[in-house]
């Protein structure tokens, strides 16, 4: 029987983790160590662990969502020649696992150099290895009380939509009885047509607000970093710069009204869209109107909100 807390794990259930990153990455880099070539180095301790960790369930599915910045401290020696210094790791993150190391030494001189470098080449691999178990261990530790059981095939519950994260590019054009309208933008004139969509999702209007504006969740469902702030008046970019616009109004777990182009649109110029959010008994409906869409672009704007937006959220969180 389904327990009651959290029947079909239909609700969204987040638990903030960063306590357990901080004592978990102090215990697992400090101590990492390198040999070779006469020199000795590691981490003799973690400065600093900030950003955010945490976890997320959806249909019985578990998932990470962090982006945290990682500074460690280090000492390297050879002989009499012994140095310390700092490491930054600026993005520990859930969707990357190509870190940066900003290796800095406590002093500069021709006898220690090759210390800092031995740091740089051979110690922050070894890092990186460490860091390679987080996400494992992050869900391991931390995800027992928060998926429940209920009656549904384990299969149903784990599937997920494969979407690409490149935008479609050929289709077929033309228009579906839309009424048409006229733009212009830099010299080009063009006719443009009205986009209406109500896709329903299995989850509350606030997390579903959440999910179309936070710049963590928005990576999850786009598979690339997402520029975007849930502020009015700010600029966003999404899937590696193909969409773009500006958030004009929000009003949370309700409205959202946005600028939105395509990359391949006439230069210039933007549709307008309006999402309003309405939540029903057992599920939210999003209700969208997209003004302004050039008119042999219908067919492929249509297909890539179905394909890009709202499949790959539902494959994604549920």
């Amino acid at each position: 029987m389904a327990d009651w807390r959290n029947v079909g794990n239909w609700h969204w259930k987040e638990k903030n983790c960063l306590g357990w990153a901080k004592t978990y990455l102090k215990k697992q880099l400090t101590g990492v160590a390198a040999s070779g070539s006469g020199i000795d180095a590691s981490v003799t301790s973690v400065g600093s662990v900030t950003g955010d960790v945490d976890l997320n369930v959806r249909k019985g599915r578990l998932l990470a969502i962090y982006d945290v910045e990682v500074k460690l401290e280090w000492t390297a020696q050879r002989g009499d020649d012994k140095l310390t210094g700092k490491i930054t790791i600026p993005e520990v993150a859930h969707d990357t696992d190509a870190y940066v190391y900003e290796v800095t030494a406590s002093k500069a001189s021709a006898e220690t150099l090759a210390l800092r470098d031995f740091v740089r080449t051979q110690l922050t691999p070894q890092i990186s290895k460490k860091l390679e178990q987080f996400t494992e261990d992050l869900k391991r530790e931390n995800g027992s009380e928060m998926i429940i059981a209920d009656d549904k095939p384990a299969e149903e519950a784990a599937a997920a939509a494969a979407a690409d994260t490149q935008l479609a590019k050929d289709f077929k054009e033309g228009r579906s009885g839309a009424e048409v309208a006229v733009a212009q933008t830099q010299g080009a004139t063009f006719g443009t047509v009205e986009v209406s969509q109500t896709p329903e999702f299995m989850c509350a209007a606030e997390n579903l607000y959440a999910t179309l504006t936070d710049p963590q969740r928005v990576a999850v469902w786009t598979r690339a970093p997402a520029e975007i702030k849930p502020e009015a008046g700010t600029k966003f970019r999404l899937f590696n710069g193909h969409i773009e616009g500006e958030i004009l109004a929000l009003v949370p777990g309700k409205r959202i009204e946005e600028t939105w182009r395509v990359a391949t649109w006439p230069a210039g110029h933007y549709s307008r869209v309006t999402i309003e959010l309405e939540q029903l008994s057992n599920a939210t409906r999003l209700s969208l109107k997209q003004s302004g869409v050039p008119l042999n672009e219908e067919d492929a704007t249509k297909a890539n909100w179905e394909r890009y937006y709202w499949n790959s959220i539902k494959g994604s969180f549920g």
